[in-house]
């Protein structure tokens, strides 16, 4: 029997497994980078979770199987994150982490809203922690091990400050001399309705997307920016000739400063949009003018501004090719309102070798709008009739009326005889 057990010895050694017997998680948390708020402010709260459990007492078992779990292990870590009585606004759920070891460090990061009203001041916000760990393992075989876990809930509490700041609130925005196509004003008024004074202020407005609005300057310069004190702003624009009347494009606005520690700031970013009116068009309207082939002629052409804007300054061209040639190919129309009509005079010349047609000559009108800038229209189609001068459509009639004039007289003198 000696022998025999000998032999399995030697065989089978005897295994050496790791036993706790005391030892837990602890976990603890600190916000990542400044904890530091603004009122008015949309962010992401980034939060590091850090397991720093050590085990009490470790010893090594002849014959022990080592467990699969380490008592100071976090298991299916889930953090959710609270306002308690601050004014912060928080909107995510809990996440859940999964397992943390001794030693790990996980973060978890929560969208944050800090409303324009926020109270400037100090706040706790509440961290509430869940978990489990292995409490206890028990080896019932030469393989086999139960399990005992304990469930943990804690809450830890994370400082927060909301500093005095700048607090923008969008009073109006107009954009009534916009149009496509066309340039013109953005103009913005905004309040500070937050607890700073900005100084050196500067506001931006940032078109979102592949916008049509093109500003020529998009910041504008204010100085001091106090508490309840408002400016406007008016940014310069170009609207592309593709861009959707129907639509309201967005922007968004903000300003940077300086605050009341003299450091460098900026506000949330606040959305608003602007929309502008169709592009300037025109249409004749005039019935076409007849000119002779190789004569001079005056013809009228009757304009009207089917766009929703005034124009101003307004001055006709046309287009001259053959078999025309112009004397005078420019005519003054002045101030046209929204559906309003105005009649260019143009003196043109008739090759005598032209078709007898109608033909179709291209014009434009060069305008401005209430700011001065300079437009050109679109080509509009003017339409003139040619015609023979010679008067050949007449000759017909004139021999027939000969002939009968001649048959007359003939008839006359014959009776005169008899």
């Amino acid at each position: 029997m000696v022998l025999l057990i000998s032999i399995l010895c030697l065989i089978f050694p005897v295994m050496a497994g790791d036993k706790y017997s005391s030892g837990q998680p602890d976990i603890s948390a600190a916000i990542v980078g400044s904890n530091e708020l603004h009122t008015g402010e949309q962010m992401e709260l980034t939060i590091a979770l850090s397991n720093s459990g050590v085990f009490t007492m470790k010893f090594v078992d002849e014959g022990a199987i080592t467990p699969d779990y380490l008592p100071t292990t976090a298991l299916s870590l889930s953090a959710g994150l609270g306002p308690g009585d601050s004014p912060v606004q928080i909107t995510a759920d809990s996440q859940i982490l999964g397992d943390i070891k001794s030693g790990d460090v996980v973060q978890a990061t929560f969208p944050v809203t800090i409303p324009d009203s926020a109270q400037t001041g100090s706040y706790l916000l509440p961290l509430t922690l869940s978990y489990q760990y292995m409490d206890q393992a028990t080896q019932t075989g030469i393989d086999d091990i139960e399990y005992s876990f304990k469930t943990v809930e804690k809450t830890l509490t994370l400082p927060v400050t909301i500093r005095p700041a700048v607090t923008l609130e969008i009073i109006s925005v107009d954009s009534g001399d916009l149009n496509v196509g066309g340039e013109g004003h953005i103009v913005i008024t905004a309040r500070n309705i937050g607890s700073d004074i900005g100084k050196e202020t500067v506001f931006v407005l940032e078109p979102v997307g592949n916008s049509p609005i093109v500003p020529y300057q998009d910041s504008i310069y204010v100085g001091n920016f106090p508490e309840g004190g408002s400016a406007t702003l008016s940014y310069k624009v170009s609207v592309a000739t593709d861009a959707d009347p129907s639509i309201q494009y967005p922007l968004k606005v903000y300003a940077t400063y300086t605050d009341y520690q003299g450091l460098p700031a900026e506000t949330g970013k606040k959305d608003l949009s602007a929309g502008f009116s169709p592009k300037v068009t025109f249409a004749v309207i005039s019935d076409p003018e007849t000119l002779s082939l190789g004569k001079k002629g005056e013809i009228e052409v009757e304009y009207k501004n089917t766009g929703s804007v005034s124009v101003y300054n307004a001055q006709a061209g046309i287009n001259i090719v053959d078999p025309f040639t112009s004397e005078d190919d420019q005519s003054y129309l002045g101030t046209i309102q929204p559906g309003g009509t105005a009649t260019a005079r143009f003196k043109l010349n008739v090759n005598g070798g032209a078709t007898i047609k109608q033909y179709a000559l291209d014009s434009e009108i060069r305008y401005t709008d209430v700011n001065l800038t300079e437009y050109v229209s679109d080509p509009i189609k003017v339409p003139v009739q040619v015609t023979d001068s010679s008067g050949g459509d007449l000759i017909l009639p004139g021999f027939i009326l000969i002939l009968i004039l001649i048959g007359g007289g003939y008839l006359y003198y014959r009776r005169k005889q008899m």
